[in-house]
């Protein structure tokens, strides 16, 4: 009877034990190997369809800025790019036994007639510590060709 009761203790730690997260939508700082895409549009029509696909895909704008504002970066510098990042709202996914709390940052750079897309991701998954993973190929794959079909229309 001690041991259940102790395993039903522990189990009640770990599934509650990340109850206090407060997930926030912030800027997700530089990964070592970003999602990036190069796009045959420009500002307008790239802009456009992140919004729209993000939209589509369940995925809410929780603001949009300068990147220039969170990071240093020679596109920044001489205003020959048009840039833009793209934050978004926090989506929740459940797991077996936890929460797991997912954002992404999309920086859009634009000369002319061409564009690079570059997606950050960022999954907390609160537990006993909290888990941060800053990959999900499939998803962000699949953002990227959304994104550069939309374009192309």
């Amino acid at each position: 009877m001690g041991k259940f009761v102790n395993l039903s203790l522990l189990l009640f730690l770990l599934v509650f034990s990340g109850c206090a997260f407060r997930p926030t939508t912030d800027y997700i700082g530089r990964v070592d190997h970003p999602y990036d895409r190069e796009i045959n549009a420009g500002m307008q029509k790239v802009s456009g369809a992140v919004v729209y696909v993000l939209k589509k895909n369940g995925w809410s704008i929780a603001e949009e800025s300068l990147p220039s504002i969170y990071e240093r970066n020679e596109r920044y510098d001489h205003g020959v790019y048009n840039t833009l990042l793209i934050m978004t709202g926090i989506k929740r996914h459940f797991h077996v036994f936890c929460f797991s709390y997912t954002h992404l940052n999309v920086f859009i750079y634009s000369f002319g007639h061409s564009s690079e897309v570059e997606v950050r991701y960022e999954a907390v998954t609160p537990l006993v510590r909290q888990f941060i993973s800053t990959h999900n190929d499939k998803m962000v794959n699949g953002i990227l060709d959304a994104i550069e079909q939309e374009a192309d229309r």
